[in-house]
């Protein structure tokens, strides 16, 4: 992997959730939002049986519960994109305590590994992010936080001053720069997969970044299920180094299996 392919990690791209098969996402006085036709089209590579009807989208008022970070192996089918056909696998694990809660290890086929902390207040954290292949590390100050109360309909953006590192070497830092990334909670809506069906939000994850001679943009679309994780997304990624290197690719994926809870 290029360095200007690993400037480009995802942010907390992947998308946060709702409910357990036979469980609601929301009250009932909650908002139905209906998927526009340019928001179906967004998710057809999903397939066309995987987003069912919309339901009743309540708060967001525990973070955690929607990335539902605990031990254990999240196993991914590839249904769009370079690696269509393929199984992804996510290994999470604890790493210790934070200054403010728990820490986890988030790790994508071995390759990418994220670094998040769970608070006392259920907000999650992104604090930085390792690209085995590269061997570099992105930190993110302040870190990416996902926070309680957000409302269907609602977005947020934040800004965030960027270094990378050799792993070798993090006392020295390689590149800084800048990222600007907005969450938006679009609603929640009946989802299935190989692994079951379930009540989930569906939030949009966009963000763009400079970072040395780098810069990427990224927009994804995730479901997710209380006590689940993410469920199913679809995402698309552009980068760009000087005029020597471009690069966009996109995918989808659903979810096969989930630790027990």
């Amino acid at each position: 992997m290029t360095l200007a392919q690993h400037l480009a990690l995802a942010v907390l791209a992947a998308a946060l959730g709702a409910a357990l098969p036979g469980r609601t996402a929301a009250a009932t006085d909650a908002p139905v939002v209906e998927l526009t036709q340019e928001l179906r089209a967004e998710l057809e590579p999903l397939g066309k049986a995987v987003v069912g009807e919309a339901l009743p989208a309540a708060p967001i008022r525990e973070p955690s519960r929607l990335r539902h970070l605990e031990p254990g192996t999240w196993r991914y089918r590839v249904v769009a994109g370079a690696n269509r056909g393929q199984e992804q696998t996510v290994r999470v694990e604890r790493a210790g305590a934070g200054a403010a809660g728990a820490n986890w290890r988030v790790e994508t086929d071995g390759k990418e590994i994220q670094q998040l902390e769970v608070t006392t207040a259920h907000e999650v954290v992104k604090l930085s992010q390792t690209d085995e292949q590269s061997d570099r590390i992105v930190v993110y100050r302040p870190g990416l936080v996902l926070d309680p109360g957000m409302q269907a309909g609602q977005s947020k953006t934040v800004k965030s001053r960027l270094t990378t590192h050799k792993a070798s070497r993090l006392e020295e830092i390689e590149y800084e720069g800048e990222l600007e990334y907005t969450t938006h909670y679009i609603g929640a809506y009946r989802v299935r997969t190989p692994a079951g069906e379930f009540d989930a939000r569906l939030l949009e994850h966009r963000y763009t970044m400079k970072i040395g001679p780098a810069k990427a943009s990224y927009q994804s679309y995730g479901f997710y299920a209380d006590d689940v994780g993410n469920i199913a997304e679809v995402s698309d990624e552009s980068v760009s180094a000087l005029l020597v290197y471009r690069r966009s690719s996109s995918a989808a994926r659903v979810l096969l299996t989930a630790p027990p809870n």
